[in-house]
């Protein structure tokens, strides 16, 4: 007897990026025979990991090593991939949605998951075609065409900011990083930490402007953006300029079609929309105010739909989420509070030599907070405490040395 996933029918997922993709993927191998899925992606490269960009463009990995999913064994086990023919209008109640090319698709659950694009700041000459973002595997392909040594801005000293520097600088390019804050990864380094990772992608040759925001950018006569101008109108050349300056969910689709939308588009713990049958997830979404950028609470959303979809009861609920970053080979590990209060206590651990730098921050006895630049091997923990709110004030002393050092046991 088929089960409630038989009245799901056909399933027709809007974008074919890393949440689109691993929700298609992951359906199949549940119960694939009481339903069709359709999976549809702007970009004529579908199914790959976006995370891998960086690694992409610094030549550390090759294409072979990009797909997240195997889009051909999809294919072959009755996936419908659509690529490079994105959605552009969608008839919620007739349940049909319109494609470029003309295509007319009809659905009987859909899901949104149109992710987000690089945020546009609203800089004079900004819409140059030289000026661009760094989201997309053409991207890559873009800035793996430039020849010679470039003279290239980077709009932001975030983490994509600092993976699109890094990769630019070991093909060759002369990276100057732009970045409003005093600091780099001001969301997830305090500011000694992030000295540090500075000093070592200064040896790498990027060159930083810290708490600068470009005025504007001066264009040629065939529309080329040739420098960059700062607060103080000084020039500095730039044959291309990366916009890393943060990412927008890409909502346009669902205002359009009446969807609630505020930040991103509005869903409940089950993964649902303000229309029935329509379900949004991953960077296009938003539940309890929150909208998300990182991989684990993504994919812990991808598990609650697919339960949603064979009606069963599953909600999803926001989690404390560590963020583990890799910069030029430099090691991160950043999680919760970062900047302490006046009543927390705060532990530091230094070593210059092995450029070694931990920060841990606590709270009425329980670890709230944590920074770890260089080993990070005691992350895992560190996080565990924080999320089982375990008591650390009989190990304040050992804390910041690691597990072993609290627990010999393990050693």
């Amino acid at each position: 007897m088929l089960n409630a996933m038989s009245q799901a029918g056909r399933i027709v997922i809007v974008g074919a990026g890393m949440a689109g993709s691993k929700l298609a993927n992951d359906l199949l191998h549940k119960q694939n025979a009481y339903y069709s899925i359709t999976l549809i992606g702007e970009e004529a490269q579908v199914g790959y990991n976006r995370i891998m960009l960086s690694s992409l463009l610094a030549k550390d990995i090759s294409d072979a090593e990009m797909p997240l999913v195997d889009t051909n064994k999809m294919r072959n086990e009755g996936v419908d991939i659509i690529a490079g023919d994105p959605v552009i209008s969608m008839n919620l109640e007739a349940k049909e949605l319109y494609l470029r090319s003309g295509q007319k698709v009809p659905y009987d659950q859909l899901v949104l998951a149109t992710g987000s694009r690089a945020k546009a700041l609203p800089i004079e000459g900004a819409s140059a075609v030289n000026v661009m973002g760094f989201r997309t595997w053409q991207d890559v392909d873009v800035m793996a065409g430039l020849e010679g040594r470039q003279p290239i801005c980077v709009i932001g000293g975030g983490l994509l900011g600092l993976e699109a520097a890094v990769g630019l600088v070991k093909r060759g390019h002369q990276v100057t990083v732009f970045h409003r804050s005093n600091w780099l990864l001001n969301r997830q380094l305090d500011e000694e930490s992030a000295q540090l990772l500075q000093n070592k992608l200064e040896q790498m040759g990027i060159v930083f402007r810290l708490g600068e925001s470009p005025k504007s950018f001066v264009q040629s006569q065939q529309g080329l953006v040739t420098h960059v101008v700062d607060q103080n109108d000084q020039q500095t050349p730039a044959s291309l300029v990366v916009m890393a300056a943060g990412i927008s969910p890409e909502t346009s689709l669902a205002k359009a079609a009446g969807l609630e939308v505020q930040q991103a588009i509005l869903v409940d713990s089950q993964m649902k929309t303000s229309h029935e049958n329509v379900f949004a997830l991953g960077e296009c979404c938003e539940f309890d105010q929150q909208t998300f950028g990182l991989v684990a609470p993504i994919w812990t959303q991808i598990n609650v739909l697919i339960e949603v979809l064979a009606g069963n009861d599953a909600n999803f609920s926001i989690e404390p989420t560590p963020t583990k970053l890799k910069v030029s080979g430099v090691n991160l590990f950043s999680v919760g509070k970062i900047q302490p209060s006046a009543e927390d206590d705060c532990l530091f651990f230094k070593d210059v030599a092995a450029n070694h730098y931990r920060k841990l921050v606590v709270k009425d006895g329980l670890l709230v907070g944590a920074i770890l630049y260089g080993n990070v091997a005691d992350g895992s923990w560190y996080f565990q405490l924080i999320q089982n709110k375990t008591n650390v004030s009989d190990m304040l002393d050992l804390l910041v040395f690691g597990e072993a050092y609290c627990c010999p046991q393990v050693a």
